[in-house]
């Protein structure tokens, strides 16, 4: 039986999840501030620490740290 991946915010994904972006959220300040940090639809995203209200994540081989607030807006379809 085939499983239906759902796309998810960034925010509700756990460490060690590998994802891939399937749409930016928000209004075009955000869209922009994200594109510019390399987050952009089709790029895998890896997360690698949640502490608290911060998200560690790595795009294309570079590390951010990022607020939750800001990770809802990175909509998100799980690899792994």
């Amino acid at each position: 039986m085939p499983t239906h991946k759902h796309n998810i915010p960034l925010s509700q994904c756990h460490s060690g999840q590998i994802s891939q972006i399937k749409a930016l959220q928000g209004a075009a300040e955000i869209k922009m501030r994200l594109i510019h940090l390399g987050f952009h639809t089709h790029s895998v995203v890896e997360l690698i620490l949640v502490r608290g209200q911060n998200l560690v994540v790595c795009v294309d081989g570079s590390r951010f740290a990022i607020d939750k607030n800001i990770a809802d807006f990175i909509h998100v379809e799980t690899l792994s």
